[in-house]
C-alpha cells in the first residue's frame, strides 16, 4: 500500500483539495490549504513499511508535522471541527486512492495496513489538536 501512496501522492493531494474546498474555509490559497499534507502522508507511508505487528496504541509517529499543522491551522481561524473534517477528508481520500488502484493490493495486508492508515490519521490528529489548543490556552 505504502508504494501506491508514494505513486499517488499528488493526485491524493489534489483530491484532499477537491473536498477541502467544499469546507467552510474557502479564502486560503490551495498551498495554505495542503503545504501540511506532504509531510503528513510521508509520515504514513513510513509507518506502513515498518513490519506488521498487531496494532498498538504506542505504534504511532510522532509528527512534528502535524504540531505545526494545528499551530498553522489556529493562527489562520480555524476550528477543531474544521480540524476533524480534514483528517476525515483525508481518510476517505486515501481509501479512495487505494479504491482506484485496488488490482494493485495486496489483499493478504489489506486489513492490517487499512487498521494502520486510520491509526495513523487519528494519531496526527490527536498531535494536530494538541498543539492547537495549547496555542489556544496561550492565546486566552
Amino acid at each position: 500500500m505504502s508504494e501506491i501512496l508514494k505513486r499517488c501522492t499528488t493526485s491524493l493531494i489534489a483530491d484532499w483539495l477537491a473536498r477541502a474546498k467544499q469546507s467552510e474555509f474557502n479564502h486560503l490559497s490551495d498551498e495554505e490549504r495542503t503545504g501540511h499534507l506532504p509531510k503528513l502522508i510521508e509520515d504514513l507511508i513510513v509507518r506502513l513499511g515498518k513490519p506488521k505487528k498487531p496494532i498498538k496504541d504506542n505504534h504511532a509517529i510522532a509528527s512534528p508535522a502535524a504540531n505545526a499543522h494545528g499551530e498553522l491551522r489556529h493562527r489562520q481561524g480555524y476550528s477543531l471541527a474544521m480540524l476533524i473534517d480534514e483528517a476525515r477528508f483525508l481518510e476517505v481520500t486515501i481509501f479512495g486512492t487505494l479504491q482506484k488502484n485496488v488490482n494493485a493490493l495486496d489483499f493478504a495486508l489489506l486489513l492490517p495496513d487499512v487498521m494502520i492508515i486510520a491509526d495513523e490519521v487519528d494519531s496526527q490528529l490527536t498531535q494536530t489538536v494538541t498543539s492547537f489548543t495549547k496555542i489556544a490556552s496561550a492565546v486566552a
